[in-house]
């Protein structure tokens, strides 16, 4: 059996001290008595230890468990709960929600109903990603604003006729006084649509692209988080997704984004997706270890 250590000199023990450490650690690191240490702790006055997750800020915790992903999103990286992986965080005994920190990390006041991601990547926390009851009801209502025909499917100008519902819905106010007097009256004629209804996500997207030289697609359409927007039967998805999918004939796996250096570029081949993404850095590795 090895001989134990020499007892920690006092010198030992007030260097640990003013570097800021525990009575415990001391005590383990130095093999002496936690009792002793404490002594000395007082006879120099020192203040008691206070650990640095206890003067951690609710913002400089939440900032420790996120990781920065492409898009400019962010990922949660401590914990979750339940089957659906909803991030959460434990600080000074509360549990918080980590996109409603975001959110007030970036707006500064409390979200008004519950916090959520708005850019298409479930979970972000990317503070200006978040968005609040009241932010999703104005974001929804600018981009069905930004999305509205010049005219309805029968024909009427929007610049006039063009209302939206409270919550952001757009209608066209023509249609609905006929539809009303239809209901009274079933022996008005049927009005007739001059506007064909879009029936896939994909006629949406067709409607709204534009091509270009090089190959390239521009985008037409309504942009949400500066990412072109696809919105059908009251669902949004990434116009990257679409284009992707028309092309390659699967869905992306992860974030569907441009592949090429034209800014928004909607072309299903010049888009990639995660796997494409990885392959194309290896083979720049590769080149570049080849090169060196």
């Amino acid at each position: 059996m090895s001989p134990a250590p020499p007892n920690a000199t006092r010198t030992d023990i007030i260097a640990m001290l003013q570097e800021g450490h525990s009575n415990l650690r001391i005590s383990r690191e130095l093999r002496c008595d936690k009792t002793r240490v404490r002594r000395i702790r007082d006879e120099l006055n020192l203040p008691a230890y206070v650990s640095a997750e206890q003067t951690r800020t609710l913002e400089e915790k939440w900032a420790t468990h996120t990781r920065p992903v492409d898009g400019g999103h962010l990922e949660w990286t401590g914990e979750r709960v339940n089957t659906a992986g909803t991030p959460v965080m434990r600080y000074k005994e509360e549990s918080y929600s980590p996109a409603a920190v975001a959110f007030t990390i970036h707006h500064g006041r409390e979200p008004k109903g519950y916090a959520i991601a708005d850019c298409g990547l479930k979970h972000c926390v990317a503070p200006g990603h978040i968005l609040d009851e009241a932010g999703r009801l104005q974001a929804r209502r600018q981009l069905r604003a930004s999305d509205q025909p010049s005219h309805c499917p029968y024909g009427h100008d929007q610049a006039e006729h063009g209302k939206f519902e409270t919550d952001g819905r757009a209608y066209c106010g023509r249609c609905k006084t006929l539809d009303k007097q239809e209901r009274r009256d079933p022996s008005l004629p049927r009005r007739e649509r001059t506007r064909p209804r879009p029936a896939s996500p994909e006629d949406v997207f067709r409607a709204h692209v534009e091509e270009t030289s090089g190959g390239h697609v521009r985008w037409t359409g309504p942009i949400a988080h500066q990412t072109p927007a696809v919105r059908f039967e009251g669902r949004m998805q990434s116009a990257y997704r679409v284009a992707f999918r028309l092309h390659h004939g699967r869905e992306p796996v992860g974030l569907a984004t441009p592949g090429c250096d034209v800014p928004g570029c909607v072309a299903g081949a010049h888009v990639e997706d995660r796997p494409m993404r990885e392959h194309t850095r290896q083979l720049y590795q590769a080149i570049f270890g080849e090169a060196s």
